[in-house]
């Protein structure tokens, strides 16, 4: 239930690694998404320049735009679990439904492509970001059109939760293509200087765009503004207005002939070859485990709430009230964050963390009947629970992303970064979809059952003890990974 499945599942992130002998402060990223590739190079103190925006507002800004565009399609993601729910899904539905996300945590697989293969004239970066807003914006106008056949109602027809993931999958495949290919533009945009800029523009920019496709979307609803076929067709709109304009004014800098990217293969093999390393082997176990615990907390409770009477727009403006504090967590993390050991930040508030699931569980299970009145006392203990949660998520994910920069190996640029965001981003996207299908299955409320149970609780309490034997069995292999030398996260130490 915290907003980071929400907010942050949520889930796509992005860290740019910071050049040498210069420390940069984590920014915070929308859930859904995935972390993104930096291919920031390292550069001799002697070169260094202090970052000015002078002549730099006009990329600063195109960049915010690119960025929030991205955000809207992550913000949608979000809602319509909300809407499904209200028409009769299951939580297995909805656990189909959230595999629309994947394709950021997956982009690993196509971005070395992307990267290498492009049309000069186009221009490395507008050969695959035109494209892929184009589409976006076909697929939202198309999904919109269709909406009240794939939605269904919750008396006659059930929703078409497979087709709705198809089209929300292949969106967010290309969202996820275009993606890459700003990231990538942000750094030749933007002077060396100020390529740090990077990483705020993406902060900022998808935190706005999530916020109108989630929390934006729902108030205009509830206002009777305008409906979800209305806005998607807005959406899609703006989507085709603004790469048209893009493609017709803003050009990309020629690429120099040193700057040639390297052939398809070979970013391959670099990525092959990191993953034999034992410190990238054991910081892939401790990722893929370690948000087990948080699952249902993260994607099944917004559901519950739901279901119980909440209505959906109580949830989003929960959610609305902390994206301030998302933006402030990084800056004040930054403290406990630098040197040798920024994981000791995320292991030391875990325990809170983990405690906000069966807070969690309890809030659900004495949910008022009634939210009229609004239950004040209900509302205030579940604005602190959601707050506790989204803090300690947030002080996690930049004790990670500083982390990740400590250890990224600056001779092999951006592809480093990729692998390790990648594989933070498949840690925090299988639990929820493994969360929903287990509710399901875990529930039986049905007269012929021996036990009556709902699956939601039983799943709160596995996920529990799960987190306190991580705690205990996980300790020793975080000291480990804080305590090696850096060399030995070097592809060259393999040699």
């Amino acid at each position: 239930m915290a907003p980071k499945a929400q907010v942050t599942a949520a889930s796509k992130r992005t860290a740019t690694p910071p050049p040498k002998k210069k420390e940069v402060v984590p920014t915070p990223r929308p859930p859904e998404a995935a972390a993104k590739p930096a291919a920031t190079k390292a550069v001799a103190p002697s070169e260094e320049k202090a970052p000015n925006l002078k002549g730099e507002w006009g990329n600063i800004a195109l960049l915010c735009l690119l960025y929030t565009l991205q955000g809207i399609p992550l913000g949608l993601g979000q809602v319509f679990p909300l809407l499904l729910k209200d028409r009769g899904a299951s939580y297995t539905d909805l656990g189909i439904f959230s595999l629309q996300s994947w394709p950021f945590v997956l982009k690993l697989f196509w971005a070395p492509l992307v990267d290498s293969v492009y049309i000069r004239q186009m221009g490395r970066r507008k050969t695959w970001m035109v494209p892929s807003q184009i589409v976006i914006g076909i697929l939202m106008l198309y999904t919109a059109s269709q909406l009240d056949v794939l939605l269904g109602d919750s008396t006659t027809t059930r929703p078409s939760t497979r087709t709705l993931t198809g089209l929300f999958l292949a969106i967010n495949f290309l969202c996820a293509t275009q993606d890459i290919a700003v990231d990538g533009w942000a750094l030749t945009m933007l002077r060396k200087e100020n390529c740090n800029y990077q990483a705020t523009c993406n902060a900022a920019g998808q935190t706005f765009g999530y916020a109108l496709g989630f929390t934006g979307f729902t108030a205009l609803e509830h206002f009777k503004l305008l409906s979800l076929s209305g806005f998607m067709s807005s959406m899609g709109l703006l989507f085709l207005v603004v790469t048209a304009i893009v493609a017709i004014l803003k050009k990309e800098k020629p690429l120099p002939p040193e700057e040639e990217p390297e052939g398809i293969r070979d970013a391959y093999m670099q990525m092959l070859r990191m993953t034999g390393l034992r410190p990238i082997q054991l910081l892939f176990v401790m990722l893929f485990t370690w948000k087990v615990p948080f699952a249902v907390c993260e994607s099944v409770a917004p559901v519950k709430f739901q279901e119980y009477g909440i209505p959906k727009e109580h949830i989003t403006y929960v959610t609305s009230l902390l994206m301030p504090m998302y933006i402030m967590i990084p800056i004040v993390a930054a403290r406990w964050t630098g040197g040798a050991r920024p994981l000791q930040l995320a292991f030391s508030v875990y325990p809170l963390r983990l405690a906000t699931g069966p807070l969690t569980a309890i809030l659900a299970f004495y949910t008022p009947a009634s939210v009229s009145p609004i239950p004040w006392i209900f509302y205030t203990l579940l604005v602190f629970v959601i707050a506790a949660a989204a803090t300690t998520s947030e002080l996690m994910f930049v004790s990670q992303m500083a982390f990740f920069a400590h250890v990224s190996d600056p001779a092999l640029g951006g592809t480093y970064m990729t692998l390790l965001n990648t594989m933070g981003n498949l840690g925090g996207r299988w639990p929820p979809t493994a969360a929903f299908f287990l509710v399901d299955v875990l529930s039986c409320e049905s007269e012929s059952c021996w036990m009556k149970m709902d699956g939601f609780y039983t799943v709160t309490f596995l996920c529990t003890i799960i987190g306190l034997i991580w705690l205990v069995c996980t300790r020793k292999m975080i000291e480990d990974l804080q305590s090696r030398k850096l060399q030995e996260w070097k592809v060259a130490h393999t040699a």
